[in-house]
């Protein structure tokens, strides 16, 4: 609708779309900032800017799409560099956790520095955060800003700029990432976009979709449920944790397209980037009681710690002054539904193998 057909119908667009800032009181979410952005098609997302604009809840008309972890929404003042212990006790997924920006994956020691599991950029703060709502050409739109600095005195200075977009009428999510070296020198340059779902959204219904050219297990674990890999079972009591890494296909456009579909809920959640700008797919699977959770996590790189990127030469840079840009849209629509995206349409088509 334009702007003056929903002031028609409302007495404020707030109604129907728009923005909640709040903060968490009590436990170690307390004193947490967050925005809700909500739009008129029935998705909700919450945004944490004291968390990296990292992403807790996501749900569509009432169903929780995310997976929150057991330590519950944590305030960053709780997260100490410790190894990977430090990470996991902060970690409560949602479902997107940022990981970098100079590093990320597992723990190591580089050049002697000690590096910790996944990275700063979650567990740091932003500031200039602002939210808005504007009506254009296509509507009403609902987006989310804020800056992310990871800096230290004689070391990197790396910035995030991060706008997360939620269309007021349509279920697509925009997250554009600007990230920019300030410093005089070359710096490493690690970045992968955590997606976690989780139940209800996470069943033995769903069915995943990915357009793999080659699948490669992590490890022995992953091995032994190489060939259940796509397959999503009950929760299993004591379940191992399985990693797999993914060559993705792109589209003729260049942009890869990763689709979990819930047939019991009819619902189905579409990833769409440039692989050009993130060549490495991740896909972690855990199917434990209380740590039920499906990952599919693009990256820049692999997730085997700065060490081995730099061992087997694809740990990448950025260079003074240089600046990445990152876009991911995330789709979510009914199965069997009309659409006129024909990224969800490729996505419903390719599935894994």
């Amino acid at each position: 609708m334009r702007k003056e057909e929903w002031l028609r119908c409302t007495g404020d667009p707030a109604q129907l779309a728009g923005i909640r800032d709040f903060t968490f009181n009590g436990g170690k979410a307390g004193g947490l900032r967050a925005l809700e952005l909500y739009n008129a098609a029935g998705l909700s997302l919450t945004v944490l800017p004291d968390r990296g604009m990292d992403i807790a809840r996501l749900s569509y008309k009432g169903v929780n799409l995310s997976f929150l972890s057991k330590t519950g929404l944590t305030a960053p003042q709780y997260f100490t560099e410790d190894g990977s212990r430090g990470f996991f006790r902060n970690f409560f997924a949602g479902f997107l956790t940022t990981c970098g920006l100079s590093y990320m994956g597992a723990a190591c020691t580089d050049g002697g520095e000690a590096l910790g599991l996944h990275g700063l950029i979650s567990n740091t703060p932003a500031d200039a955060v602002s939210a808005q709502t504007d009506f254009g050409p296509d509507g009403m739109t609902i987006t989310a800003k804020g800056r992310v600095k990871q800096a230290r005195v004689f070391g990197e200075h790396l910035v995030l700029q991060r706008n997360i977009t939620l269309a007021g009428e349509k279920n697509i999510i925009q997250i554009h990432d600007s990230i920019e070296n300030l410093d005089f020198e070359p710096v490493p340059f690690m970045l992968l976009y955590h997606i976690n779902f989780g139940y209800p959204m996470l069943s033995p219904a769903c069915e995943l979709r990915l357009p793999s050219r080659s699948v490669t297990p992590r490890d022995d674990a992953a091995k032994s449920g190489f060939s259940e890999r796509y397959t999503i079972t009950k929760p299993v009591d004591g379940a191992k944790e399985q990693v797999f890494f993914h060559t993705m296909q792109p589209d003729e456009n260049g942009k890869v397209h990763a689709v979990l579909v819930n047939h019991d809920l009819q619902i189905a959640v579409e990833l769409c980037y440039p692989i050009a700008q993130l060549p490495h797919f991740t896909q972690w699977k855990c199917m434990k009681s209380g740590e039920y959770v499906l990952g599919l996590e693009p990256g820049n790189c692999h997730v085997l710690g700065r060490a081995a990127a730099r061992a087997d030469g694809s740990l990448q840079y950025l260079q003074p002054g240089q600046r990445q840009e990152m876009r991911i849209e995330i789709k979510i629509y009914n199965v069997g539904e009309k659409t006129d995206t024909a990224g969800a349409t490729h996505g419903m088509a390719a599935k894994g193998k």
